[in-house]
């Protein structure tokens, strides 16, 4: 018995380490700054928000507190028994420690809430789980109090029970780290000019405290399980001794643009040493932080104040480069990596686009090849905002579509292995298919690439018009780059039922290199456009007159392309090349 009981003695050391945590609202209800009005009003003065953890240092005869102290990155010995101060503090079952009495102190001039927990507990996770933690010999539940400006709180006394049935399985187990942390935000008392309720929606801190390892990362996070915020501090990368990880609401910088179709959260992450000053990595260093953000979102950037940082190609590539990140959709996690701290912004988007709705005010925004895909699923308008690669075809029969190139490119390159169908970078076609292109750019730099790859019997152009479609263009530039291909091509049927009609009224048009000697820029397949035209408004073509360049063959079966009413071609010379322009 003796033996059983000396082992299960070994179980706990006897520090518990003092963290006050404070955190003041951020956002857009709580934008204090001091300042001096010009016009006579009355000085402006910011609220100050300051709580203080406090512990007792000395007592009266009869027990009662009659000195306090602040707790602010001390560490509190557990009391023992009258006689025993000396011996040490073993923790075995049924045991009960119980700490100095502390007390919270509202120091600022804003009433606040708070709520007071355990955290940082580092070790065995399971031996805690037997630990019996209370304030006043009630669980620690989080419950919220309440203090006015300039009030103390009443004194209460955290204790630790060792459950009785704690058995062999926890011999030899051991935590540290322990913290007793205070959060505490603005609560409604004070009023502004029209009530007391301006800051109803304050929210608390999360906060987590750790020791920091010697060697090998040191990880802290807000709970054990499903925690919400995890930061990764790699050896050598700071000299503080004890970290606190507090995670607040932030106040998004107005520099980062938030268009219709998206939103952006800002959270305010920091790392604080003991003395609670905010941490930076050591030179050649940074941390990484993970967020729990919902699952299968649409990411379109993430900042580090005002500045975006770089997306990585996975989690595990966001270690091994600061100022990067990584969303995974299907866990919800956004791991980015940092070196110092300030608020990060995570925009999102409520669509598959970079934002927007698809009407004409506020087209949904296409940022990637993949986003581009995705326009074979909707319809409305669109506008390019990056240079993008497409590796497939894009299908837009059936449907309204107009896109806007907005000085930007878009080139396809066919993914390894890909078979062609129609060709081209858009198609479209459809009894109520309708593609119109424009370049509201003001150098006109917008920019459609078919594909450089040729193959047997198949023509690889910008654009194709199918069955019923119509294709109408204003602007932008176009190009032809497979071996002797078109550029605006046209593919019906032999039956004039099911022509396709293209207007073009701008932009420019190119092909890399002839076919038997002539550039056909734009072209109708042969014998199988009956009744489709592409009538020419305006626009230039490299070596190539429309209207005049015949389609061959010429026939019943083969579509026209002529100049549009009252239109007229000039050309000139540049080098070996002639460029011709339509005109009214």
């Amino acid at each position: 018995m003796t033996n059983r009981k000396s082992t299960k003695r070994a179980l706990l050391g006897s520090v518990v380490a003092m963290v006050l945590c404070l955190a003041m609202l951020v956002g857009a209800t709580f934008a204090w700054f001091t300042d001096t009005a010009s016009t006579g009003v009355n000085k402006i003065q910011a609220g100050n928000l300051d709580v203080q953890l406090q512990y007792a240092t000395a007592w009266d005869e009869k027990g009662n507190v009659t000195t306090w102290a602040d707790a602010q990155g001390k560490q509190l010995e557990f009391k023992k028994a009258a006689g025993a101060e000396n011996e040490a503090v073993l923790w075995e079952p049924g045991c009960t420690y119980e700490l100095p009495e502390l007390r919270v102190v509202n120091k600022g001039n804003l009433a606040l809430k708070y709520k007071v927990a355990i955290t940082g507990i580092n070790g065995s996770a399971k031996l805690n789980d037997v630990i019996d933690w209370t304030i006043n010999d009630a669980d620690i539940n989080l419950t919220e109090m309440q203090l006015k400006a300039g009030e103390e709180g009443a004194a209460f006394t955290i204790k630790g029970h060792m459950q009785e049935s704690a058995g062999n399985d926890y011999m030899n187990e051991s935590i540290d780290g322990i913290a007793i942390t205070v959060v505490a935000t603005q609560n409604t008392v004070e009023s502004d000019s029209f009530n007391n309720t301006y800051d109803a929606n304050a929210t608390y801190p999360v906060v987590a405290v750790g020791d920091v390892n010697t060697d090998g990362d040191t990880v802290i996070q807000d709970r054990e399980k499903d925690p919400t915020v995890i930061a990764t501090i790699p050896a050598g990368s700071t000299d503080a001794g004890k970290l606190t990880l507090v995670k607040t609401e932030g106040q998004t910088p107005a520099n980062i643009e938030i268009v219709t179709g998206t939103d952006a959260v800002t959270t305010e992450v920091r790392l604080e040493d003991q003395n609670g000053n905010k941490v930076t990595a050591a030179g050649g260093k940074f941390f990484t932080i993970a967020l729990q953000l919902e699952k299968k979102l649409n990411v379109i950037g993430f900042y580090h104040s005002e500045t975006p940082l770089t997306k990585a190609e996975s989690a595990e590539a966001v270690k091994a480069a600061n100022d990067t990140y990584y969303y995974d959709a299907a866990t919800g996690l956004l791991t980015f990596s940092t070196d110092d701290f300030s608020p990060f912004t995570v925009v999102t988007s409520s669509s598959v686009f970079n934002g927007g709705n698809g009407t004409k005010a506020n087209p949904y925004l296409v940022a990637t090849g993949e986003q581009a895909l995705k326009m074979e699923d909707a319809k409305g308008y669109f506008k390019l905002v990056d240079d993008i690669v497409v590796t497939d075809e894009i299908y837009l029969s059936g449907k309204t579509v107009t896109v806007d190139l907005n000085g930007h490119s878009i080139r396809l390159e066919y993914a390894a292995g890909a078979k062609p169908n129609n060709g081209s970078v858009f198609y479209i076609g459809g009894k109520k298919g309708n593609l119109t292109i424009n370049d509201s750019s003001e150098g006109q730099t917008g920019a459609v690439y078919g594909s450089d790859k040729t193959y047997t019997n198949k023509v690889t152009s910008a654009v194709r018009a199918g069955n019923y479609g119509r294709l109408t263009i204003n602007g932008g530039h176009f190009y032809g780059t497979s071996e002797g291909t078109s550029c605006i091509f046209v593919y019906t049927s032999m039956s004039s039922g099911s022509k396709a009609t293209v207007t073009i009224n701008g932009g420019k048009f190119e092909t890399a290199t002839p076919s038997n000697g002539t550039y056909y820029v734009l072209n109708h397949q042969d014998n199988a456009t009956a009744g489709c035209t592409i009538t020419v408004n305006g626009g230039s073509f490299k070596n190539y007159n429309p209207g005049v360049t015949t389609v061959d063959p010429v026939n019943a079966k083969t579509g026209k392309i002529t100049l549009g009413a009252g239109c007229t071609t000039t050309s000139t010379v540049e080098g070996s090349d002639t460029w011709y322009t339509v005109s009214k």
